[in-house]
């Protein structure tokens, strides 16, 4: 199993986003296998209820969420092994085409480490600021992502659904031939997201319990990996430590640990991040 540190804005005062560069470079340097970052566009009234997604505490409306894409691109600046996985970015939030040229601008730029985690989101606010369809969220994530798919694999490229329709169109930079830029989907486990996944992802990675024990999860997994043409990643986000090798044997690939769960002050990052690190070599 690999370990994944979920890193976000709010360990640091806004004015000093700077900083997550600096966590980037700890992580690598202390062994971990995968940094994470997560998107809200926009926060409106009802950001401060209680997350459905989550079971950690609500988020307060100052809370900083700085864009994921640009964060990882600085991260990866400054790094040259972890792994970069936006989670998650919330793709309908983007026009189709802009979501693969920035994908695949990322993909390039990090040398192949960039991982699309992708989420419709449960913000409505947002949304609705700015003028997109919280009720065909869903559907608006499907046809973007696979509008990516269409864009990376080769040009021109066509693609027809629902949302997403275009004809003979060039992405440039994209992956190189056989190269893929892996789509990780989060969410609770339904039938949708088993088709979900099967046809366009290359892994799962559920944010928060969902009402689910761990060997359901592993159920889920077993079901997942069943449907998929494609070897699938599973990620697993946890705050307790001493749960990581139930969260292997349960069959994730993954753990991602939130590193602000595990700070009070920024002061106390770089020995949560050697604490985490650490604990997870001794685990395995």
């Amino acid at each position: 199993m690999k370990l994944a540190l979920a890193v976000e804005g709010s360990i640091f005062p806004a004015s000093e986003q700077q900083r997550l560069v600096e966590v980037a470079r700890l992580a690598e340097a202390a062994g971990v296998d995968y940094l994470t970052v997560p998107e809200h566009v926009l926060m409106g009234p009802n950001a401060s209820e209680q997350d459905p997604w989550s079971d950690w505490e609500p988020q307060h409306l100052e809370m900083p969420w700085p864009e994921p894409l640009l964060t990882l691109a600085a991260m990866s600046a400054v790094t040259s092994r972890i792994g970069l996985v936006s989670a998650v970015v919330i793709a309908p939030l983007r026009p189709a085409g802009l979501l693969a040229k920035l994908g695949a601008t990322l993909h390039a730029l990090s040398g192949g480490r960039f991982v699309m985690g992708v989420s419709p989101s449960w913000h409505r606010d947002e949304y609705d600021a700015l003028g997109i369809s919280f009720a065909d969220r869903g559907q608006l994530m499907e046809d973007a992502i696979g509008a990516c798919r269409a864009l990376w694999a080769g040009a021109p490229a066509s693609f027809h659904s629902r949302t997403v329709n275009f004809d003979a169109m060039r992405c440039s930079p994209r992956p190189a031939a056989g190269e893929r830029i892996p789509v990780w989907f989060t969410g609770k486990f339904t039938r949708r997201l088993v088709r979900r996944v099967a046809a366009l992802g290359d892994g799962w990675m559920p944010y928060t319990a969902y009402g689910m024990t761990l060997a359901e999860k592993a159920a889920a997994i077993r079901e997942l990996r069943a449907a998929a043409p494609r070897p699938l990643t599973m990620t697993e986000t946890t705050t307790d430590l001493d749960a990581l090798p139930a969260v292997a044997e349960a069959g994730f690939d993954i753990a991602r640990v939130p590193l602000r769960r595990f700070v009070a002050s920024p002061g106390q990052v770089p020995e949560a991040i050697a604490e985490i690190a650490g604990r997870f070599i001794r685990a395995f």
